[in-house]
């Protein structure tokens, strides 16, 4: 990656500057959806599996579904030598592309830059089960830097039953679960923010707000205005045309929703033959059931025009 320029640059090119991994694209053009690339590791001794999910802005459920051959709970405390797999590929959700989209399942939010052409996309920890944000249309209404946290009455009762006091009011610092940068929706109570809990991202750990890591945060933070929309979305399985190429996309879905029919292989080619009724494509539907059954959150092909 090139060196940073140290002259005043745009937001767009401060997004891409601020990680040793870039995680801004160009979007794609209407009939592509694809981007990255599918990145390995080869793990030295004692290498920190939250660190390496930092510096490659990935999540630990993603890092677990591409690399079935870890042993996740030890993997968290020390890796061992070898070679895993980094999923940074990734298929736009099939939405309007424009604010930001947060999809659940795959616990990844892609922001498309207002103004420009780029979207970028970091990973996200979201509420645990029975405490998930609801799916929603809504809107930034302000962002805070250094806020100061107001547990909401359910919190405090869970921290009361591990023995903690919360207070009322806890006021910017290190021990604030918000971190230094908190983004408000028209969603009350239910937040964008930073964590001082970075090993939370890619899991649900949160009491329905959604978590960042802070230097991701950090990045966009400053291009965030009021009016923004924010689409929550609810989509396991992504299906979208790389040119001539069908892709297919599964995650595995949330724990509340794993019974709706989009989560399921009928639901799944629903979407396939929706996409394709106007065009003759050759689909691979033994690949279909596979992905669908392995849900290793990576883009496969699966299908190709005719």
């Amino acid at each position: 990656m090139k060196p940073c320029p140290k002259t005043a640059l745009t937001a767009v090119l401060l997004l891409a500057c601020a990680n040793a991994f870039s995680t801004t694209f160009t979007v794609p053009p209407a009939n592509q959806s694809l981007i990255g690339n599918i990145e390995y590791k080869e793990v030295a001794s004692k290498d920190s599996l939250v660190k390496i999910q930092q510096q490659y802005d990935i999540g630990f459920n993603a890092i677990e579904k591409a690399n079935p051959q870890l042993n996740m709970a030890s993997a968290e405390k020390s890796l061992d030598k070898g070679m895993i797999k980094l999923p940074t590929q990734h298929l736009l959700p099939n939405q309007l592309r424009e604010g930001i989209i947060v999809n659940l399942p795959e616990m990844r939010m892609y922001y498309f830059i207002p103004g420009t052409s780029k979207v970028v996309t970091y990973p996200i920890g979201i509420g645990r089960i029975g405490k998930t944000i609801p799916l929603a249309t809504a809107i930034i209404t302000k962002k805070v830097k250094d806020p100061a946290w107001v547990p909401t009455p359910d919190i405090r009762e869970f921290n009361l039953t591990q023995g903690v006091v919360l207070p009322q009011i806890m006021p910017a610092g290190p021990d604030n679960p918000l971190g230094p940068y908190a983004i408000y929706m028209s969603v009350p109570t239910f937040l964008i923010h930073s964590t001082i809990f970075p090993e939370s991202i890619g899991k649900r750990a949160s009491f329905g707000c959604i978590r960042m890591y802070e230097s991701d945060i950090q990045d966009f933070f400053p291009s965030i205005t009021s009016g923004i929309a924010v689409s929550i979305i609810n989509s396991p399985i992504k299906v979208a045309w790389q040119n001539h190429r069908l892709l297919m996309e599964a995650h595995t879905p949330l724990e509340e929703h794993h019974e709706e029919y989009k989560a399921t292989l009928p639901g799944t080619v629903a979407q396939i033959n929706s996409l394709t009724k106007n065009q003759d494509t050759l689909i691979d539907w033994q690949a279909v059931s596979f992905i669908e059954k392995e849900r290793d959150g990576i883009p496969h092909e699966i299908g190709i025009k005719i």
